[in-house]
């Protein structure tokens, strides 16, 4: 009869190995036994069977002496491990347990302590280790220090004679039970360590994909059925140019352009669209000025939304969000000025925040020229944007310049690096418009240092908010930033900034782009409009909208 917990693919320990490669290595006789914790690699063949372990210890290790004498030992590796509660469950029957995945390899060692083998050894693990890192450490980061460090490594290659392994992951529990520990390691355990082990629970599953995803509680919403609509050809238009293919980020931009062009047309028709390029303290930056037509008081100056466009700092422009900027200035009667700021990977964080915070500089200064009251400036934008324009407005404060600023419109911001289990379980899965892994990777692209994900003017929900302008916070229900966005609005109450806060039903990450077909997109757009004019005390002749193409 087959082991139930045994390896069900070649695959299974090498991807174990990978993914936690910290293992004991036990040696030398009962009464001279010695065990030292070390990093491993592992090699395997064509087929995926594993082949050799690679691995270095520290010169004054004396086990690597022993083995040099006696060179067989065994290689012991836990890999993702935890206690599973039965207060997790509906059926209290059920007793706790412990689901873990370890594997173990008999080996014949050879030392290789040479400096080519030590380099070797170092720079293969530190490859490994690295991979995929915000801001990945290379070797060459060291410097001269490296090759003292190297002399320190003694090397081995251990050929192995067995391996074997045991996959305890919940494949002797019913589904219902199943189900109710992916739950609970969801929102009960540290978010890495919870997600580590409900995925390889998930991979030894063999069972129906109903049965192994984990409960959302409470349900998610139904997404508005028309902006379904939209999310559901720019899906398909971004899979028929994809088709298939790996993209780098510049490919992406254009797949995110092109998927979008065909809901840009129509809208309002502006007076005049000027484009002009402006120098800041962080390189130089395109503005684009909508001009919506006929005001009150003809000749008089009028107030202005610098707007900054969302796409996770990596994605979109002025043109994937030309109509959306259009609405803006045609409902509103103000002048839109839409801001083509640097984007990641190419300019990482703090490079785009600079660049706006020297745009409102220069139209402070030069604002007049085109028709814009310098003294009622509002800052906004969606998602990435939002999250800028509470960055930029912290900037001027602390530099002294807060009465730059007098409104910001946030339309789904992000504030916060950290997605919780419940958030990402609820509205960030692959089928949300936005996924919380989506979201990981655009802040790990965005944010080139460690410290920098807790800077208070990126990370802006951990900043002392008091004395910012008054803030509009948009909020999509059906979000994996939903949570963020009613965060920030309590702490922006606390620090007693005005603030309104309005959660549209059904409305997912980018709704508002969904102006043309959706009511909730099109009530969302109005709502900021008509707030942005109470807040700068400003009366167009008419709120009328403007005529269409």
């Amino acid at each position: 009869m087959t082991d139930k917990f045994s390896p069900r693919i070649s695959r299974d320990i090498a991807d174990l190995v990978h993914s936690h490669p910290l293992a004991w290595i036990v040696s030398g006789p009962a009464d001279a036994l010695q065990a030292s914790v070390l990093p491993i690699q592992l090699e395997c063949d064509a087929d995926g069977q594993p082949l050799r372990l690679l691995g270095h210890f520290g010169r004054g290790n004396p086990q690597w002496r022993q083995l040099a004498q006696s060179p067989r030992a065994t290689v012991l590796l836990l890999g993702p491990h935890g206690y599973i509660s039965p207060s997790w469950f509906a059926d209290r029957t059920q007793a706790p347990t412990w689901n873990y995945a370890l594997a173990r390899f008999d080996v014949d060692v050879t030392i290789r302590d040479t400096p080519e083998d030590a380099d070797a050894l170092l720079r293969g693990l530190v490859a490994q280790m690295e991979a995929g890192r915000p801001a990945a450490w290379h070797i060459g980061d060291m410097g001269a220090r490296y090759a003292g460090l190297a002399r320190g490594v003694v090397g081995f290659e251990a050929r192995i004679l067995a391996a074997g392994g045991r996959f305890k992951l919940g494949q002797d529990e019913r589904d219902d039970v199943f189900a109710d520990i992916l739950h609970g390691l969801q929102v009960s355990a540290p978010a890495g360590e919870s997600r580590t082990l409900a995925d390889w629970m998930r991979r030894f599953a063999d069972r129906p994909a109903g049965a192994v995803a984990p409960r959302a509680l409470p349900a998610p919403s139904p997404l508005d059925p028309d902006i379904m609509r939209f999310i559901d050809d720019v899906r398909e238009r971004a899979r028929t140019l994809t088709a298939g293919r790996a993209l780098d980020w510049p490919e992406r931009r254009i797949v995110a352009l092109q998927s979008r062009l065909p809901w840009q047309q129509g809208g309002p028709s502006m007076a005049s669209t000027v484009e002009r390029l402006v120098d800041t303290v962080a390189g130089p930056v395109r503005l684009r000025f909508y001009d919506p037509g006929p005001v009150s008081h003809p000749g008089k100056e009028r107030p202005a939304l610098v707007y900054l466009h969302g796409g996770g700092w990596a994605l979109f422009g002025l043109d994937t969000h030309d109509r959306v900027m259009r609405e803006y200035a045609a409902r509103s009667g103000m002048v839109v000025v839409g801001v083509d700021y640097a984007l990641a990977p190419e300019a990482r964080y703090p490079i785009a925040l600079n660049q706006v915070v020297g745009v409102l500089h220069w139209l402070r200064r030069h604002g007049g020229e085109y028709g814009i009251d310098v003294d009622r400036l509002a800052l906004g934008g969606d998602s990435a944007g939002g999250s800028l324009s509470m960055g930029a407005v912290l900037k001027l404060r602390d530099d002294g310049d807060g009465d730059a600023v007098k409104a910001v419109l946030s339309n789904y911001g992000g504030f916060s690096p950290d997605c919780s289990p419940v958030a990402r379980q609820r509205y960030g899965t692959p089928d949300d418009m936005l996924t919380a892994d989506e979201m990981d990777e655009f802040w790990n692209t965005y944010v080139g240092t460690v410290a920098d994900r807790r800077d208070p003017y990126l990370a802006t929900v951990l900043a002392p908010l008091r004395g910012l302008p008054p803030v509009f916070l948009v909020v999509a229900e059906c979000d994996v930033l939903t949570e963020q966005n009613m965060l920030m609005a309590g702490c922006l109450l606390e620090a007693e900034v005005p603030v309104k806060v309005k959660v549209y039903p059904g409305a997912p990450h980018s709704f508002i782009e969904a102006m043309g077909v959706s009511k909730v997109a099109s009530d969302a757009i109005d709502d900021g409009a008509a707030w942005l004019c109470r807040t700068l005390s400003y009366s167009p002749l008419s709120n009328q909208r403007m005529p269409h193409d």
